[in-house]
């Protein structure tokens, strides 16, 4: 086993089939964890592959889909060509391919978790068509599964496109080196080594190596014109669709079809899906009878199924990354569900049990050495507060999934525009309001948090303590409170029971995940539509919500966000995409949205605005956020 390969250190071996090892790599200098094939060196060392790779390995990295792996690099160390990818794992950080996935299941997939999988498989494959590429190898091993998004594994194609330049015929003279030996060994190919409803009729594998066993799963998902191995160029995306049916047969029935093969009617009469029509439509021998556009396919087979379940898949569909995706799109990415209008199957906010923490003032440490106290230590009486509660605001749920975050257009700290993957939130459809906070306040008997630092600066705010009492200015109730500080902001959220948003929680939920919207109004903004360049602010939901049923995003107050700031930190986004957090520490603490006297400029979705957290000025508010679940 490699040691090390160009900047990467060889961790171990993932896996190995016709088109070489697979490594876990760690590059020396990011310290980040990726995906290492090396290409096999009998293939690199003609020279006609080297053209073809050169020709061909540029279209495949340009490729970016939420259902692909993600090609970041192509290298050559020595006389070893290698391709550098996302590595693709599981909450234990271990890669697992669909082979492994099915192998350990206990029971058979349901309807719904077959259209699920295939669902995905189906975007990737009809964005790589799109492309005018096709993929070559779909099989079990090459579709990974990579984290739980609620309840639905997430699917990523890999090896996209390889088949290509290195050239069917090669493939399968490997391949045949091998099947000769073991095909009388094995009943179903799918190399599984647990047993499980999808290995019942398998043979005897355990004498076959895990190489052998993957050269045989690569035979049998090839289409018939694959296993011709001569024409290349008669090789299209037809073969793609010719192994998703294969895919499908297997997921659907447990083995691969052979011979004269029972359609799923035939033993499947509990499942409400055409599924006969769907194999009909793609197992065709001629390449040209069979269909075009796989998604469009499974709507046929299942129109009602799909859009039953489409709420969740939403979340593991993709969004193509270029503006020529939002074809294959049926709905964005996102989703605003009230919480007085969701369903009880829908996420609801997780309102956590109220913190309150308040500032306790000392013992005097010089009295212990006092024999005679003349003068009493003042120390305020404390209010005694019974049945204060909370004035919750309402949430939206904002469904998870991936998205784009940042812009290349803005400031220096809002670049580069990236993707990241973000669970589902709840967050509240206004910013707090000053009748809220004096809830708050009263019941912590002063504007200190348990640490000593400042929540709010009155004579900044539009409230008021007079002989130990809390008003609010007259007509000010409903207007969002100001003069708070980051401190007093989060103390409030623990006390309700939720918390910050984070900075990409906070610009996903105002540009709704849609590039175009560069305000939370839409590609524009105007003074009807949000409160800026003004002189006091408003009460809140005065102006339009934004499409996620959200008011006040952009202007009014600016709110903070519960990241430390930090200036390049989206450099470093790009590395760690799975629900940012922002930098570990820092100096400042991220606001967002503009403020009531702020110009246009401001109020752009992805501009970020920052401050010492204890800050405190008339200008700065905040809205909470919650999981959900």
């Amino acid at each position: 086993m490699l040691d090390a390969i160009g900047d990467f250190r060889i961790l171990k071996l993932i896996g190995e089939g016709p088109l070489g090892a697979i490594y876990l790599g760690e590059h020396k200098f990011l310290k980040k964890r990726f995906a290492i094939k090396c290409l096999p060196q009998e293939i690199t060392s003609d020279p006609s592959f080297i053209r073809e790779f050169e020709t061909e390995i540029g279209k495949i990295a340009l490729l970016d889909h939420l259902n692909l792996v993600k090609m970041h690099t192509v290298s050559k160390d020595g006389d070893r060509y290698f391709l550098v990818s996302d590595y693709i794992s599981d909450p234990s950080g271990e890669s697992k391919n669909l082979s492994h996935y099915l192998g350990n299941l206990k029971t058979r997939l349901t309807e719904k978790e077959i259209i699920s999988l295939l669902k995905q498989v189906a975007y990737g494959l009809d964005y790589i068509h799109k492309e005018g590429l096709f993929h070559g190898s779909i099989k079990l091993n090459n579709i990974l599964v990579g984290r739980l998004e609620d309840g639905i594994n997430h699917l990523y194609l890999s090896d996209m496109g390889i088949n290509t330049f290195i050239g069917q015929g090669v493939i399968l003279s490997k391949m045949y080196q091998v099947v000769a030996k073991t095909l009388e060994l094995d009943q179903t190919i799918t190399g599984f080594e647990a047993d499980s409803p999808y290995s019942e009729k398998r043979g005897d594998l355990k004498i076959l190596s895990k190489l052998h066993r993957s050269f045989l799963q690569s035979y049998a998902f090839l289409a018939p014109e694959q296993k011709l191995g001569g024409n290349e160029k008669g090789l299209s995306s037809k073969s793609d669709v010719y192994s998703f049916g294969l895919l499908a047969y297997f997921l659907l029935m447990g083995y691969m079809p052979e011979g004269y093969f029972a359609m799923p009617s035939e033993e499947l009469s509990s499942f409400s899906c055409n599924w006969d029509l769907l194999i009909k439509a793609t197992l065709k021998q001629n390449p040209n009878e069979r269909c075009e556009n796989l998604c469009d396919l499974l709507e046929k087979i299942a129109p009602k199924e799909l859009h039953d379940i489409e709420r969740n898949l939403k979340r593991v569909s993709p969004v193509r990354a270029l503006e020529k995706e939002k074809e294959f799109a049926p709905e964005p990415v996102y989703t605003g569900l009230s919480t007085a209008a969701s369903l009880d199957t829908q996420p609801k906010p997780i309102i956590q049990p109220s913190v309150l923490k308040k500032f306790e003032y000392e013992e005097d440490p010089g009295a212990i050495f006092e024999t005679k106290l003349t003068v009493t230590q003042y120390k305020p009486k404390e209010k005694e507060v019974t049945d204060q509660q909370p004035m919750l605001t309402e949430m939206i749920v904002i469904e998870g999934g991936e998205y784009f975050r940042g812009t290349n257009a803005g400031a220096r700290d809002e670049k580069p525009r990236h993707k990241i993957q973000l669970s589902s939130f709840a967050i509240d459809v206004h910013p707090v309001t000053n009748e809220q906070f004096v809830r708050f306040l009263d019941v912590m008997g002063c504007e200190k948090d348990s640490n000593n630092n400042d929540m709010i600066l009155l004579k900044e705010s539009r409230i008021k303590r007079s002989g130990g009492k809390i008003s609010i200015e007259s007509g000010y109730a409903k207007h969002p409170v100001v003069g708070v500080s980051w401190y007093g902001a989060r103390a409030y959220a623990h006390w309700v029971g939720k918390r910050l948003p984070t900075e990409v929680e906070w610009e996903i939920a105002s540009s709704c995940g849609v590039e175009e919207n560069l305000y939370p109004s839409g590609s524009e903004i105007e003074r009807t539509q949000a409160n800026f360049f003004s002189s006091d602010t408003t009460p809140v939901m005065s102006y339009p919500a934004n499409a996620n049923g959200l008011f006040d995003m952009a202007g009014n107050v600016y709110e903070w966000c519960e990241d430390w700031y930090g200036y390049n930190y989206y450099e470093i986004s790009i590395q760690e995409p799975f629900n940012p957090k922002g930098p570990h520490q820092g100096v400042y603490r991220v606001l967002r949205g503009g403020c009531w006297k702020s110009l246009k400029d401001d109020l752009r979705c992805s501009h970020r605005h920052r401050n010492n957290p204890g800050s405190l000025n008339r200008t700065y508010g905040f809205r909470c956020a919650a999981d959900v679940g």
